[in-house]
């Protein structure tokens, strides 16, 4: 029973090494790398956030490259399953790192602009390549920095000064985002009517005289 066993196993090595030469049966070890390298730069994202968790609360400059290389690492393994997120993610790494320093560090008002900003591009453009809508995502591009500052003015003093570039641009990308509206309404719009001429002429083919084949019945009737 051994020996039977013995031989199965060794023709089937056999068998497989020939594939194998012959390229009939391909070896792709790629995927080890591509989840090797991020797994990689999220540990040494890792050991920076532990390098300022041993030093705390001194240790705060490690925590940016901390929520950096994170980001990033994620980021990656992310896109092998879809290259959708790797733009956002590298976006929003710096915005992280910064995240974690407001909240470890000495919640510096002044580190929510970037923060604010760069979460919004990243949300912009993952939505954009997602559902495929750059158009009318570029109102998000110019509301970005005005999150930004008006999360300074909501963690800052509440500076009334700050509402007015806030203001500005957040009307620019309302208006700009109306006028896109309206494009592709009307560009939906000639669909409409096009379609709705075309079922109207389609009828016009197909209904049946009823009234005039009436109307001549009842006049030959009387003529006779």
């Amino acid at each position: 029973m051994r020996n039977g066993l013995k031989y199965i196993v060794g023709a089937l090595l056999v068998i497989f090494g020939i594939l194998i030469i012959w390229d009939i049966l391909s070896l792709d070890f790629s995927w080890i790398f591509n989840l090797t390298w991020p797994m990689i730069v999220i540990a040494i994202g890792v050991f920076f956030f532990m390098g300022y968790y041993s030093r705390r609360p001194y240790g705060t400059g490690f925590l940016v490259p901390a929520g950096l290389f994170i980001t990033i690492g994620v980021s990656c393994i992310l896109g092998e399953i879809s290259t959708i997120f790797l733009a956002p993610g590298f976006i929003a790494a710096p915005a992280v790192g910064l995240l974690l320093l407001y909240i470890y560090g000495s919640r510096q008002p002044g580190l929510l602009v970037p923060i604010g900003t760069l979460l919004t591009l990243s949300g912009v453009i993952a939505f954009a390549d997602l559902f495929n809508a750059w158009e009318i995502t570029i109102p998000g591009f110019f509301m970005a920095p005005a999150v930004g500052l008006f999360l300074l003015y909501l963690g800052g003093k509440r500076n009334p000064a700050l509402l007015i570039p806030v203001f500005i641009l957040t009307s620019i990308s309302v208006t700009i985002f109306s006028f896109l509206f309206m494009g592709f309404v009307l560009g939906a719009l000639k669909y409409v009517i096009g379609g709705a001429l075309i079922a109207a002429g389609i009828m016009s083919f197909i209904r049946k005289p009823y009234q005039k084949e009436q109307f001549y019945h009842n006049d030959d009737h009387m003529s006779n």
